[in-house]
């Protein structure tokens, strides 16, 4: 069996085949790009609200460990955002730690709201249920991402019983 070659013929692809291939690449990428930068900033107002939680939760348990009263105080309220997390001081002779300090990436979120009695505190008690609070939820409402014409918004809602929940409310 013998095989027989067609000159003239190449395999391959041509040039101009090659440009409309990355033609419709570029259109595609042009198209996804806008999709994929919205799905980046809703992540991290996704994870600003996470953070937030992760915080409270942290100073509920603590507070219920020591038995002793744990606030999250609102340290900034413009962005960056920062959450401080204040407990008692050890007895004598430990050194009393710093407070620990959550601080936002600040194109994430800003802050749209925060719980309205004691200036954006929560204190959680020795038995992990809200002090300061006694009938509503706190709520820290934040939106983002900062400078965008419609942002998100999510609630991270403290309720008197210590639970501690994040709900998107504008979701665009």
């Amino acid at each position: 069996m013998h095989r027989t070659r067609v000159f003239g013929r190449r395999e391959g692809f041509s040039l101009i085949e090659l440009v409309v291939v990355m033609a419709i690449m570029a259109m595609m990428a042009l198209i996804a790009t806008p999709w994929f930068i919205r799905i980046y900033q809703r992540n991290q107002l996704k994870s600003a609200a996470r953070e937030i939680q992760t915080t409270l939760l942290a100073a509920r348990m603590t507070a219920v460990k020591l038995n002793q009263q744990v606030s999250v105080v609102v340290s900034s309220a413009v962005p960056p955002l920062e959450l401080q997390t204040i407990q008692p001081p050890p007895p004598a002779p430990t050194p009393t730690p710093a407070a620990a300090t959550l601080t936002l990436p600040a194109s994430a979120a800003q802050f749209y709201a925060t719980p309205n009695a004691a200036g954006g505190t929560v204190t959680f008690g020795g038995d992990g249920r809200v002090v300061n609070f006694q009938t509503t939820p706190a709520i820290y409402s934040i939106e983002g991402p900062v400078g965008m014409r419609t942002p998100n918004r999510i609630e991270v809602r403290v309720w008197t019983g210590g639970r501690v929940e994040v709900t998107p409310t504008v979701w665009q």
